[in-house]
């Protein structure tokens, strides 16, 4: 099956149900390949919950629902009731009137799947509550196939009373960890003619377009479940999608910069024990962006709408936050901490040097009212924020190398600034001044008393070893950074890898933690949860910044002053 339900089926009034005061067109149901399908209205679901995290390429979660009497799995008669929170919804002794629900045997071996379509019911037309409009849709729309890989039952108090809760991932990613492919990068080289006189460096392709070749294996069009890459020409045009046909490099589209070709190359073939999952986290480790990124880290991510994949450098979505002083392409929204009187909402946002001067706020869903804000953990800063020195061996000239500049804390600071913190916005008064990285490396890391040696690599390209070195100092630098987490009233709009503006309100008197807490923050993940009749977001934020320099830490203080 596939995620393609259309527009028109959005102006069924049988899947339109409120949450939080706002219509939504909500379509959960268990789908079965030869067919079968059972429907699950918000009524019969206890819990719910999307989790979507930037550090992963596919969505997940669980659903809770009231299975009372087995009611999935038996078979359902007429009810007197459409409503499962009605006793009489499971009663065959009531039988009057046909309901629209079939039973369910669930077959356990993750071809269960659970098919989401929600969105919110933005336009209204003559004939009912939908919605058309496409890049509507591709901002709000959650649409999926998602694959049960686990189950349990939860007990009541009573032996008919029970709930049922299921564990799901995205169907593609279940395929990835079931497929063998014998796959090999050799395959796809621009002439492969006399390709058994070549060396290992000579069958090698750039890591971008073996990733995406992987893909295309893994999911031909030919197959049931085909898959498509994510187009965008860079110059805001609306996103189209392509097949996974990629042969060679000299058929790689350099237009699109949703799909990034990589700063090196690599010679794979696929082991006998790989799964797909595997021969594609052996390339991602490997694969370094192209030399615009600064060969920087990329992430694999399946776009919610329409449904491709996209694989981006973490500094193209820095680049994309912001266009000057004012939002940038994916930057969603801008949301307070407090309460507003929705007289003067506008213009503090207008006068706050923290966050984008036209950045959106929905009073009614966009009020922080309780927060946590986590710094930086010491534990991670002294043992991941480090020069990581990189050792390999190259057999054709038997040499052994030490990768140290490139890996240093002074530089890998240099492209941290560079490529996600140079963007954002200084705050204060003063227009020109820049932003400062939200943290100093010290006196000890920074005369590398305190390094990380990685031992054993024999990657012949200089660039692939930062893979192992800086980069892994560029991961943790913006993952473990400065968190915060609250949680709103539910959009379908917000997303992991994208970005929302943190401001306050005017109960709140100045203080310099302002330049720390407020500002522009990378989204890492959502957590969209239906739970009870309500929709809310629970959000994961972090900010790279600051408005403010940090002292560089100096582990001598203490001594100098006789303590």
């Amino acid at each position: 099956m596939s995620s393609s339900t259309t527009a028109d089926t959005l102006g069924n009034d049988n899947f339109i149900f409120s949450f939080n005061q706002q219509k939504y067109y909500f379509q959960a149901a268990l789908v079965s390949l030869d067919g079968a399908a059972q429907y699950l209205k918000p009524t019969a679901i206890k819990s719910f919950v999307i989790e979507d995290n930037f550090k992963d390429t596919f969505h997940k979660g669980y659903i809770i629902v009231d299975n009372m009497t087995d009611f999935i799995e038996r078979s359902n008669p007429p009810s007197v009731t459409n409503d499962p929170s009605n006793p009489d919804y499971y009663s065959p002794a009531k039988q009057t009137t046909p309901v629209n629900n079939t039973s369910f045997l669930l077959k356990g071996e993750a071809r269960d799947i659970l098919h989401i379509d929600i969105m919110p019911i933005l336009q209204q037309d003559q004939t009912g509550a939908k919605t058309n409009n496409v890049p509507l849709q591709n901002a709000f729309r959650l649409i999926f196939d998602f694959a049960i890989y686990n189950m349990e039952e939860i007990p009541g108090d009573k032996p008919s009373h029970k709930d049922k809760k299921f564990y799901f991932h995205d169907l593609y990613y279940q395929l990835l960890t079931e497929k063998n492919v014998p796959f090999s990068t050799s395959n796809y080289l621009t002439n492969n003619s006399g390709i058994s006189n070549l060396d290992n460096t000579e069958r090698a392709i750039p890591t971008g377009i073996a990733i995406q070749a992987l893909l295309s294996e893994a999911f031909p069009r030919t197959s049931q479940y085909p898959l498509d890459i994510y187009y965008d020409n860079g110059k805001g045009v609306t996103k189209t999608t392509a097949p996974i046909t990629t042969q060679t490099a000299s058929k790689y589209d350099p237009t699109n910069t949703a799909w990034d070709i990589g700063g090196s190359s690599i010679f794979y073939s696929t082991p006998s024990k790989y799964k797909v999952i595997d021969s594609l986290n052996y390339l991602l480790a490997r694969h370094v962006s192209n030399a615009d990124s600064n060969y920087d880290q990329c992430f694999l991510r399946l776009e919610r709408s329409p449904r491709a994949m996209s694989f981006k450098s973490l500094k193209q979505y820095f680049d994309d936050a912001l266009n000057g002083k004012n939002t940038g392409e994916i930057y969603l929204e801008t949301v307070r901490i407090g309460n507003y009187d929705n007289s003067d909402a506008q213009d503090f946002v207008k006068n706050s040097p923290f966050t984008p001067v036209d950045g959106l706020y929905f009073s009614n869903i966009g009020t922080i009212k309780s927060y946590t804000f986590d710094n930086m953990a010491g534990i991670y800063a002294q043992s991941e924020l480090v020069s990581n020195f990189v050792h390999s061996y190259t057999y054709g000239s038997k040499q052994f190398n030490i990768d140290i500049e490139r890996n240093s804390v002074i530089q890998s600071m240099n492209t941290y600034y560079k490529n996600y913190v140079d963007n954002m916005l200084a705050g204060g008064d003063d227009q020109s001044a820049n932003p400062y990285p939200n943290f100093a490396p010290g006196t000890i890391r920074s005369t590398n008393m305190n390094i990380n040696n990685v031992f054993s690599t024999v990657e012949n390209d200089a660039n692939t070893r930062l893979a192992y070195g800086r980069n892994k100092f560029l991961y943790a630098s913006t993952l473990t950074n400065n968190l915060i987490s609250f949680r709103l009233k539910g959009s379908t709009h917000r997303q992991a890898g994208r970005f929302i503006g943190i401001d306050r309100d005017g109960a709140m008197t100045d203080s310099q933690f302002d330049d720390k807490i407020l500002g522009v923050y990378f989204i890492v993940e959502v957590r969209h949860v239906f739970s009870g009749g309500e929709y809310y977001n629970d959000l994961h934020c972090i900010k790279t910044y600051n408005t403010l320099p940090i002292p560089n830490t100096d582990s001598t203080y203490l001594f100098s002053k006789n303590i």
